[in-house]
């Protein structure tokens, strides 16, 4: 296992009671060159690849900048931890067309009130008068456009903020995929 990916597991480990752990933010680039950050729920760390997944929508900003520019970037802070990554990835997106196994496994893992944003409408459409957003329909299967997003990650760059002087190292993988580290200057 590499050592960002114990690093990580720790912070998640430390900070498991605080919701806000498990928000990060996502940086794409969309058709016009234009950089797009978001923050987005984590939801599991895939350790077979090392990947960082999330659930989305295929009609939503994300997907289309990921179709067009798969190469992204993750920044996520642990407050408790005092801890910083930021990831250079490449993402894929996953349907129910590639992978209806792994679709339904997190859409199983969903509350209703998770399930009911794909039933609101396109995601960033006008929203008519106001109306509250109701959902009439069965939300025991997933819809067409419930996604899966996976996160290679290719880079590391770990900073600890905690004591004087702060801790800083990046990690890459080398030509045969073993992960190097080294610390830097932070």
């Amino acid at each position: 296992m590499p050592a960002w990916n114990q690093r990580l597991t720790k912070s998640l480990h430390q900070t498991r009671n605080q919701p806000e752990s498990r928000y990060f933010q996502l940086a794409t680039i969309d058709r016009d060159g234009v950089p797009e950050n978001r923050t987005v729920v984590f939801r599991h760390l895939d350790d077979a690849d090392y990947s960082l997944i999330i659930v989305s929508d295929t009609r939503s900003g994300k997907w289309t900048s990921l179709s067009h520019q798969p190469l992204a970037s993750i920044c996520w802070y642990f407050s408790k931890t005092r801890e910083q990554y930021r990831f250079t990835v490449c993402g894929t997106c996953l349907t129910r067309d590639n992978d209806p196994a792994l679709i339904n496994k997190h859409w199983s893992k969903l509350s209703d009130a998770g399930r009911k944003q794909y039933f609101w409408g396109r995601p960033a459409s006008v929203r008519q008068n106001d109306a509250p957003l109701r959902v009439n329909q069965d939300m025991s299967q997933p819809p067409e456009h419930f996604c899966v997003m996976k996160f290679k990650i290719q880079a590391v760059d770990y900073l600890s903020l905690q004591g004087n002087p702060q801790y800083r190292e990046k990690h890459w993988q080398d030509k045969d995929g073993n992960w190097i580290t080294q610390p830097v200057i932070p």
